[in-house]
């Protein structure tokens, strides 16, 4: 008999380089590396990423971006932040983040963002995640109207009201969006794919026990991830996943602490995933964002089919 899977999506937000971008890599060669490290290794061991570009990224590294999708079954969605994108960066602090602009100004931001993205990967992306999970209770609805059908715009614990990402008592699992309140499950055609934190921790600038691989260890992403997947067991969620994230300023080609290399963190936390998973009797799934959409549309047909 066939054990139950469990989604496993990493993913990376796909910045542009600091010159332009406060909090980017340092050059365009960094960029590259760091994404076709992190995109072969995740390969290696049956995962394919999801890379979140934003606008400009997609211009200037399209061509690169496409061929590693294309090598390691990664899929390519759309980042945004507002205070960086396009000649944004000369007057940053007249810009905010996406949660605090109204629903007309998010429509007409993303709808402008999505054509250049869609130039430069020459396909439309259907996968969106905004910068620092920034979202107000409009944006579910604005991503569905300019076609966007799944993403991982929330992490639920997420606590930074000047970044206008505040996701308290959020919903935890993979859930149809609500076009009018953010952070419960509704019937808008958007699959959203939570990340995935320790929320047994508040001591990040997030307000929750965040583990992005740049910073976090083994052994605090094991931890998040074995309280997350055991909750949907104990409570029988019908999809079960896992969401951790990273961006393309980490080094992912070495594990060399002097290089301030994060390959070992990567390898390390991929196996102790595996072995957390094997003891609750689940099947590791590497996927995309992409699908777990086509994973809860199929178990959500399932359901109403029995119903």
């Amino acid at each position: 008999m066939s054990r139950e899977r469990l989604y496993v999506c990493m993913t990376m937000d796909v910045e542009r380089i600091n010159a332009f971008y406060r909090g980017g890599p340092p050059t365009w060669e960094f960029a590259e590396r760091s994404v076709r490290s992190y995109c072969g290794l995740l390969a290696e061991h049956g995962m394919p990423a999801t890379l979140f570009v934003v606008p400009d990224t997609a211009t200037h590294q399209g061509k690169m971006l496409r061929e590693v999708a294309r090598e390691t079954g990664a899929e390519l969605g759309m980042h945004l932040h507002p205070e960086g994108w396009g000649d944004h960066y000369r007057n940053r602090e007249a810009y905010d983040c996406l949660g605090g602009y109204s629903r007309e100004e998010q429509h007409r931001m993303l709808a402008g963002a999505l054509e250049q993205v869609t130039e430069g990967f020459g396909t439309r992306p259907r996968a969106f995640r905004p910068g620092n999970c920034s979202a107000n209770d409009a944006t579910f609805g604005v991503l569905a109207d300019l076609g966007f059908t799944h993403g991982s715009v929330s992490q639920p614990g997420r606590a930074a009201s000047s970044r206008k990402a505040v996701w308290k008592d959020a919903c935890l699992d993979v859930h149809r969006a609500h076009g009018a309140f953010r952070m419960v499950a509704g019937d808008l055609d958007f699959i959203e794919v939570p990340i995935v934190s320790d929320q047994e921790r508040s001591d990040h600038w997030t307000g929750v026990g965040d583990v992005r691989f740049e910073a976090a260890n083994p052994a605090q992403v094991t931890k998040a991830v074995q309280q997350h997947v055991a909750r949907q067991v104990e409570e029988a969620v019908p999809l079960k996943h896992v969401c951790l994230f990273t961006h393309n300023t980490v080094n992912f080609w070495s594990a060399e602490e002097s290089e301030r290399g994060r390959r070992g963190v990567l390898e390390a936390s991929i196996s102790k995933i595996r072995d957390s998973v094997e003891e609750l009797d689940l099947e590791v799934k590497g996927a995309t964002i992409a699908d777990v959409r086509e994973a809860f549309l199929e178990a959500e047909q399932e359901v109403g089919t029995k119903g």
